[in-house]
């Protein structure tokens, strides 16, 4: 049921966001009893505002108001990602292009490591390390943090 409410969510809010130069980096739906909260993470080209947060909550409260996804009532949270939420997705590294990342990669045989996002093509990542780059693609990441 959540998956199906978040995925009604991006659809509904994916191409609005856009107008309003956002991109949508992640939904987190929680629920306790008749109590719902939603929170939205989102990305600005420059970062995310306080004021573009609030903009966005209006924005988005009026969307959601207009269907019945939340008939008992919701609370709504939106945010920028923040620097310790792991990347997920080409989204997550085009926004943190420059940002210095621990790697650990899907293929057990390959060691950890630690590097500069450098650019991102299609699904694949650039990094730089030790005055080398190397590309990945997403899917061959198993987790991906920056490093303050």
């Amino acid at each position: 049921m959540i998956e199906r409410r978040k995925q009604q969510l991006y659809e509904l809010l994916e191409e609005p966001l856009q107008k309003q130069a956002c991109e949508i980096a992640d939904i987190v739906l929680s629920q306790y009893r008749n109590s719902h909260t939603v929170r939205l993470f989102i990305y600005v080209e420059g970062g995310v505002s306080l004021e573009k947060c609030a903009e966005v909550s209006r924005l988005v409260g009026d969307l959601i108001d207009g269907t019945e996804l939340f008939s008992s009532g919701y609370t709504l949270e939106v945010s920028s990602p923040g620097l310790d939420r792991p990347l997920q997705n080409i989204r997550d590294y085009r926004y943190r292009v420059g940002e210095t990342v621990k790697l650990k990669f899907a293929d057990p045989k390959r060691k950890k490591t630690t590097a500069r996002i450098l650019a991102t093509t299609g699904n694949a990542v650039e990094f730089e390390e030790d005055d080398s780059s190397f590309t990945v693609d997403v899917a061959e990441i198993e987790q991906a943090k920056i490093v303050f």
